[in-house]
């Protein structure tokens, strides 16, 4: 199958950027003593859907201390001078067909699924270039384990609302061993308007896919490629205000809580490989409000359909980063 191939495509890609990062030291840093809680809230309900990616809810802790996991190593990271934040991260994400009516499957649907993982990262910033690499790997399962049955039922039990059915009929249980790199370049950038290429890649058995886009910001604001929008001595701007927007273009080679994991059989629904859209479009648009070391952000993201008898998808986000 051709997005077997891109799988392979993918793995000489990441294996030439890991041995290109072995040219960078491994041994800890800690010059950078910048400790974040980052919490991230995103649900389909600001939408006024309920259907597809319908919650995911991400907690992330960023410390030099980090640095110290062996996991550190297999990260790609940009020169030596370049500034380093490790983070752990654990993310839920929940996913339910268009309708959740009915008790029945529904062929020409896509299934309930659920992923639960914990996250290893390294943001890596190269002030003078202006360049960001953020590469991660994400170790955890699909199935009923990560609870979103639950989590969904509670929620619509305690806000009165129709019970979501057919969740008997998820994914089953499955591996997730995935890494990605990402990386963001500055392409024109003054005191208060920044313009950004983006790319990115992703490889292993939740999602195989190469994304592409740009994005601006612009407003009162610290540079994009300094530290991680808030710092303790909040240098240079003690308060921020700004607006973001980001389009990109993902080729799509697999998609696991779609098609079914890797190694799990026997799944009551998947999408067939051949309904999967190979090319998905996506928006996104938001705000930030900062203050000394804490930021929070409101935004918006729209994707195109993501198989063939789909539709498009929209959900809102908030998030708050504190920096201590």
């Amino acid at each position: 199958m051709w997005h077997f191939s891109l799988k392979i495509s993918f793995c000489f890609l990441i294996f030439s950027f890991v041995l290109h990062s072995q040219t960078d030291s491994v041994k800890p840093s800690f010059e950078n003593t910048y400790r974040y809680i980052h919490y991230t809230y995103e649900n389909d309900f600001f939408n006024m859907t309920d259907r597809y990616y319908t919650q995911g809810i991400q907690l992330e802790y960023i410390s030099p201390f980090v640095e110290k996991s062996p996991l550190s190593k297999l990260l790609i990271r940009l020169k030596n001078n370049s500034q380093k934040h490790f983070g752990m991260a654990v993310e839920q994400n929940c996913f339910t067909p268009r309708s959740i009516r009915y008790d029945t499957l529904n062929t020409l649907e896509r299934p309930y699924a659920a992923s639960l993982f914990l996250t290893h990262s390294l943001i890596s910033i190269d002030t003078e270039k202006k360049r960001r690499l953020t590469a991660k790997l994400d170790l955890g399962l699909i199935g009923p384990c990560a609870v979103c049955e639950q989590e969904q039922k509670a929620i619509h039990t305690a806000l009165d609302n129709i019970p979501p059915l057919g969740w008997q009929h998820q994914l089953k249980t499955d591996v997730i061993i995935n890494y990605s790199a990402f990386i963001e370049q500055n392409i024109y950038s003054n005191n208060y308007f920044e313009f950004i290429g983006l790319g990115d890649v992703r490889i292993g058995t939740l999602y195989d896919d190469v994304s592409g886009g740009l994005m601006f910001r612009m407003g009162i604001m610290n540079s994009y490629f300094k530290n991680l929008g808030v710092v303790k001595n909040v240098h240079p701007k003690k308060f921020q205000f700004y607006l973001t927007a980001k389009g990109k273009i993902k080729l799509v080679g697999y998609n696991a809580v779609m098609e079914g994991g890797m190694f799990s059989q026997n799944n009551d629904l998947v999408v067939s490989s051949n309904d999967v859209e190979r090319l998905v479009y996506s928006f996104y648009g938001g705000a930030v409000l900062a203050y000394k070391r804490v930021s929070i952000e409101y935004a918006r993201v729209f994707i195109t359909k993501e198989f063939n008898r789909g539709i498009e998808h929209g959900w809102g986000k908030c998030s708050i980063t504190v920096c201590f």
